[in-house]
Parts: structure tokens; C-alpha cells; sequence
């Protein structure tokens, strides 16, 4: 069972900006190589990078979507969007931030100190 349902990709690929912070991240963690990297770096949009990002992560097993989801928690405000007034009933109804900060991510001072957390 991946950690991320079906109903929840929609909200991650429609929500995570900032990819090349989470991509330098999943690089320096060593759960990505130069070649997918680079491959990710080279799809044509935004939505087809995340979905990239997504399926290398979770082809890689539950410890690699666990450090996606750390990278995403340590990283929130530069890569996850906040839902605005504007946006649809569902996303109101779903809040990633919320949903992100319910795992129960291990106290690692090492693996915190060492997060990019971009601009």
C-alpha cells in the first residue's frame, strides 16, 4: 500500500511548487541519482515533474516515500501550497499541510540540520 492513496495525488501534484528544492533534497538524502534527476529535471512541466518525482519515490519503497514526506514536512512552506479562499470545496476539505504533519516522523537532528530548504 503506497503512503500516499489515490485520492491524495490529485492534492500533491496540484499543490507542491517549488520541485527543485524537494528534487536537491531526495538527491542529497540518496533516494534519487544524477540520472533520474536529471531525467525528472527534463519532463515539460511542473505536473509532469511531480508525477515523475511521485512514481521514482514510490517505485523505490516505503523508506524512500518516507523521506519524501520528511523532506515535504521540513520543507512545507517553500514547497506545499496553503489552500486559498478561492480554491474548490475539495481542496477547503483537504488541507496537505494538516495531513503531512499527521505522520510520526523520528527526531533526527543529523537528517533535519542537513534539509535544503531553498530560497
Amino acid at each position: 500500500m503506497s503512503l500516499w492513496p489515490d485520492k491524495f495525488l490529485p492534492h500533491l501534484v496540484g499543490e507542491l511548487k517549488s520541485l527543485s528544492v524537494i528534487l536537491e533534497n531526495l538527491y542529497q538524502q540518496g533516494v534519487l541519482i544524477d540520472e533520474e534527476v536529471s531525467k525528472i529535471k527534463a519532463e515539460k512541466d511542473d505536473y509532469d515533474r511531480t508525477r515523475a518525482i511521485l512514481d521514482s519515490v514510490t517505485r523505490k519503497g516505503e523508506d524512500a516515500c518516507y523521506r519524501f514526506l520528511r523532506i515535504i514536512d521540513q520543507t512545507r512552506r517553500r514547497t506545499l501550497e496553503r489552500p486559498t479562499n478561492e480554491a474548490s470545496t475539495e481542496a477547503k476539505r483537504f488541507d496537505l499541510h494538516h495531513w503531512i504533519s499527521c505522520f510520526p516522523f523520528k527526531e533526527d537532528a543529523e537528517m533535519q540540520q542537513n534539509y535544503i530548504r531553498g530560497n
